[in-house]
């Protein structure tokens, strides 16, 4: 596809992000009735907290960290089976009747280790596709590695629904309570960070011709 300009044509690009059961879009009963829309797959943590409690018993959070003494075995074995262990855990939440699977490695630790979230989401994504399940849930990513752009298109691109870059935020709150961003408020201050990041994506998609973040999310772009 030819690249678009996300200025000069910016009614036709949307980060518009639906949740739930994607099912068929045509259909007019309760499955298409009660979908979560956001109007961009970027979340913020005080987002995140809120659609976390408002989804309620609906989520399944999984650990994406491994014990950091397992990486005296084998080489790569010990990443592989907690991807694996990852993969398991998320098909039997959707099997389950959850709807929002949640991905984070907010547990790691001097003695826990976080799976790379991108290579995390990539299994997640295409396991669920494999076993018919990827369009009964959402993947909502938390990841610390997360901090510019690029990491969150490729995040996208590799299954999630949406993001939320905490450490990131926690980075902004720190430098906000040192002093460091004058007279910028937090909330102003994290509100910026996540239009740059917003209007990166845009320009992200538009110069792969595409108008919608939908078409992009399991791409592997």
């Amino acid at each position: 596809n030819p690249p678009i300009d996300p200025l000069r044509e910016g009614r036709v690009m949307s980060l518009r992000t639906r949740f739930k059961n994607l099912g068929n879009v045509l259909d007019t009963d309760k499955s298409q009735q009660e979908v979560f829309v956001l109007e961009s797959p970027v979340l913020t943590t005080g987002m995140y907290e809120r659609l976390h409690a408002r989804l309620g018993l609906g989520t399944e959070t999984i650990d994406c960290t491994f014990a950091a003494d397992d990486v005296t075995a084998a080489e790569g074995a010990a990443l592989k089976d907690a991807l694996e262990r990852i993969r398991r855990e998320a098909e039997e939440a959707v099997r389950a009747g959850r709807e929002h699977i949640i991905l984070t490695d907010e547990n790691q630790s001097a003695s826990r280790i976080a799976a790379p979230m991108i290579l995390a989401t990539g299994a997640v994504h295409s396991h669920l596709v494999a076993q018919g399940l990827r369009t009964f849930c959402s993947i909502t990513v938390r990841s610390a590695e997360c901090l510019d752009t690029h990491y969150f298109a490729v995040l996208v691109g590799a299954g999630a629904t949406c993001v939320n870059a905490y450490l990131a935020q926690d980075a902004i709150a720190d430098r906000h309570a040192r002093g460091l961003l004058g007279d910028l408020s937090l909330g102003q201050a994290v509100k910026n960070y996540k239009d740059a990041i917003e209007a990166g994506l845009l320009k992200i998609i538009s110069k792969m011709g595409i108008s919608v973040i939908s078409s992009n999310r399991g791409g592997y772009n």
